[in-house]
């Protein structure tokens, strides 16, 4: 008994160690804001993500439009904004047949959700969005056309 007990305990201490390094080796982050329209109207509930370009540093970083169509990025990591450099920006708005947004976990059994916003702002490989993160944070006016 008294040997699992100190291998658990041995086993916690490299487990915890080894996420402190990986956190350590993340770049830092800076506060990225912003308002995100479609039409010249507030976009709500549109998922906001940017997707590091070549050069940059980091994972992809997320936030969703309130219903001012403000959004504030959070790393996937949990860390606040975003490293500096450059991005190309996705913003998706994902609705249920009804209209409603997806939420969070989904559409649920059996439903499905469609698309609404075209493929030069919602797709990862064709978006024209662009923005480049400065060390201090930065904030983007997104205005979105639906034709």
């Amino acid at each position: 008994m008294l040997r699992m007990c100190l291998s658990l305990f041995f086993l916690g201490l490299v487990i915890g160690c080894g996420e402190g390094e990986v956190e350590n080796t993340l770049p830092d982050t800076f506060p990225v804001t912003g308002v995100v329209t479609l039409d010249e109207k507030p976009l709500a509930s549109a998922k906001v993500s940017f997707i590091p370009a070549a050069g940059t540093d980091g994972t992809v970083c997320e936030g969703t439009t309130d219903e001012s169509g403000k959004y504030s990025l959070t790393q996937q990591h949990g860390a606040e904004g975003a490293p500096v450099g450059s991005y190309k920006v996705v913003v998706s708005l994902l609705l249920r047949a009804d209209g409603t947004p997806v939420p969070a976990e989904g559409a649920g059994d059996g439903l499905v959700a469609v698309e609404t916003l075209p493929a030069q702002y919602s797709d990862a490989n064709t978006t024209t969005l662009k923005a480049e993160v400065q060390a201090g944070g930065s904030d983007f006016k997104f205005d979105l056309k639906s034709k």
